[in-house]
């Protein structure tokens, strides 16, 4: 009678849960990468993780994490991670792990940024900067052209950065229309309309890539960084 009594207690206080919208809604499902470049996708192409970011279509209302700590590390001459997210107002450090000098400066619409970074064994091989501007950053080194990041900036805390063809998932939702924010290391931007809802069927969704493969059998030509990384369907 007493684990009867619990399990009774237990479903009520689920089904009570329920009727609070912000408990039960929730929006999952994948992302798979579409290659669209020259060549064919093989065991040598770079796979990046994709962002997948959920902000409000309906004015649902966003508690914000406190701000955090991202490190973007440079080694041989490369940055790692290339591609990250990061919700507004986070920091990310640049850390020098190379023996020679790094000259940062940034490609954005806002104010553009210039880091110096001493050799890793120096005081100065670190620096870091708050991000207080949604949206894409580009960083280069002016010293070797192929040190390269691309940061994205979203005002919103339910961000994940997730493998291709792996899940994501958010939790906790009011339920309703959403917008999903969608972003690869060598696409385009895609804003998606989506349900919040209780139990909701998994997404499978498709981002395309401009380099590393040849999806569908077409050649592309060279493309410009303004036209690799706008964005679409906001």
């Amino acid at each position: 009678m007493p684990k009867l009594i619990i399990r009774i207690i237990f479903a009520l206080t689920g089904f009570y849960g329920c009727m609070n919208a912000a408990i039960c809604a929730e929006i999952k499902g994948t992302v798979v990468v579409e290659y669209q470049g020259m060549f064919d996708p093989d065991s040598s192409t770079q796979v990046h993780p994709v962002s997948v970011a959920l902000v409000p279509a309906k004015g649902q209302r966003l508690v914000h994490r406190s701000s955090r700590v991202e490190s973007v590390e440079i080694i041989e001459n490369r940055m790692r991670p290339a591609f990250i997210t990061v919700q507004k107002g986070d920091r990310v450090k640049f850390i020098n792990r190379d023996d020679v000098y790094h000259e940062l400066f940034s490609l954005t619409s806002g104010k553009s940024v210039s880091l110096k970074l001493g050799k890793k064994s120096d005081h100065s091989s670190q620096q870091s900067l708050a991000l207080k501007q949604t949206g894409t950053t580009h960083f280069f080194c002016r010293i070797h052209s192929k040190s390269y990041a691309r940061v994205e900036v979203v005002d919103t805390p339910y961000l994940q950065m997730v493998q291709p063809g792996h899940q994501f998932h958010f939790v906790g939702l009011a339920p309703g229309e959403w917008k999903l924010r969608l972003a690869s290391a060598a696409g385009e931007t895609q804003w998606i309309p989506v349900t919040a809802m209780t139990s909701p069927v998994p997404l499978k969704l498709t981002i395309a890539s401009h380099g590393g493969g040849n999806g569908r059998g077409k050649f592309r030509t060279q493309t410009g960084i303004a036209e690799l990384y706008r964005e679409t369907g906001q």
